[in-house]
């Protein structure tokens, strides 16, 4: 069995950016662990920027190695160029139709901060746009052969905060966000400020929006805390690469100010020591005692700590279901997926627009949830001892999510 120790010192070696680190935390992995290497690299996100890392480093490594670390590399390069291709269209469509965009995550990291596109792995592209223009940006993605995976209405503008669309023939995905949060969370970002801050550029695509330094920051720090760190290293990373470019121009006090108000410091307490701790980011003197002490919690910095390496389902509502001690609320969740109302079919099938249309998909809605659910079921009644330690596991990590984003 590999040691996981020795697989884990590499992925941190490669990610702090110090040549000797990078050497040292690699010198005499085993070629098994090389293979557990690549296969843990793949699942945070983070082999194509340990490709260019090892090469600029000069670390020959063994060949079997190279070979899926490149291929990573080439892959992405290309599923980040055609990405680029569809949002760049977007962009100057939106640029001339007078509709301001600013890029989110993945597609605004991979040309702002990370040194090729290459670089940055992304499985969809995510941009901010005004509410009142999200009329006019679903009939822009429509003419460019986008297609809609949830209905256009009310129920989900008022209780979310993105519409998602996919490409009909190259399948790329477009998520539209009107908020960076859903109405019922309790981070409340404040999004006419996060307007008012961002930078104008002008691009190939015309001219677009950027996120200020600040609330960049921040938002990839709730963004990773919202997700409970299942996004790993590359979430880590992502604010490491951040910090390295422009640590020089960002305004601290204003970071932490807006973390105040978005009822935010703890995501952004417990992410800037993870980044201090595992990547040996430098950071302000001072900052930590800024925050105070208040509410924060040692253990369950641990279990974050902890979670950036886990791997595991983040939300399955069997799961949920097991833990949930109010029998109302046990009794609630089995009516409402066993009965669902007409309003949720509606959001989860965006052609389902009449009340037939509706009635019809309900065969389809069981079917789906019997296929992904049926496993987790028949293994808890088995009493199946790692499907109970998903259960208990799950509980912890819903625990500690509400304890991040609550204050």
């Amino acid at each position: 069995m590999p040691d996981e120790s020795a697989v884990r010192k590499a992925m941190l070696g490669i990610l702090r950016a110090d040549e000797a680190m990078v050497k040292a935390s690699v010198e005499g992995l085993l070629p098994e662990e090389w293979q557990e290497f690549c296969v843990e690299g793949e699942a945070h996100g983070i082999v194509p920027l340990a490709h260019a890392v090892l090469r600029s480093s000069g670390i020959s490594v063994p060949g079997f190695v190279e070979k899926k670390l490149r291929a990573a590399y080439l892959r992405t390069a290309e599923q980040n160029s055609i990405h680029y291709h569809y949002a760049d269209r977007v962009f100057a469509a939106c640029a001339k139709a007078g509709i301001e965009v600013i890029p989110l995550k993945g597609i605004d990291l991979a040309r702002r901060v990370y040194e090729t596109i290459a670089l940055r792995e992304m499985s969809d592209i995510d941009i901010l746009v005004r509410r009142g223009d999200l009329g006019r940006m679903d009939s822009i993605l429509v003419d460019h052969g986008f297609r809609p995976l949830q209905a256009f209405g009310g129920p989900l503008l008022e209780e979310g905060h993105h519409l998602r669309y996919r490409h009909a023939d190259a399948g790329a995905i477009i998520e539209v966000h009107w908020n960076l949060m859903d109405p019922a969370d309790r981070i409340v970002v404040d999004i006419d400020a996060l307007w008012e801050r961002a930078g104008t550029v002008d691009g190939s695509a015309g001219r677009r929006r950027e996120l200020s330094f600040e609330d960049l920051l921040l938002y990839l720090a709730v963004h990773l805390a919202n997700h409970t760190f299942s996004l790993g290293l590359r979430g880590l990373y992502d604010m490491a690469a951040v910090i390295h470019v422009f640590g020089d121009t960002i305004d601290w006090s204003r970071l932490l100010k807006t973390a105040f108000r978005w009822n935010a410091t703890r995501a952004l307490q417990v992410n800037l020591r993870l980044l201090e701790e595992l990547l040996h980011v430098p950071l302000p003197g001072g900052v930590f005692e800024k925050f105070g002490d208040a509410g924060f919690e040692e253990s369950y910095y641990e279990v974050c700590r902890e979670l950036v390496f886990a791997s595991y389902e983040p939300n399955n509502p069997v799961f949920s279901l097991r833990f949930q001690r109010e029998g109302g609320k046990k009794a609630g969740f089995i009516l409402e997926s066993l009965l669902p109302a007409p309003r949720a079919i509606a959001l989860k099938y965006p052609d389902a627009r009449h009340a037939l249309d509706i009635l019809l998909r309900y065969p389809l809605y069981y079917g789906e949830r019997i296929k992904k659910y049926s496993g987790a079921l028949w293994r808890l009644a088995r009493r199946d001892r790692e499907a109970l330690a998903a259960v208990d596991r799950q509980e912890s990590v819903l625990k500690v999510k509400r304890w991040l984003l609550s204050g």
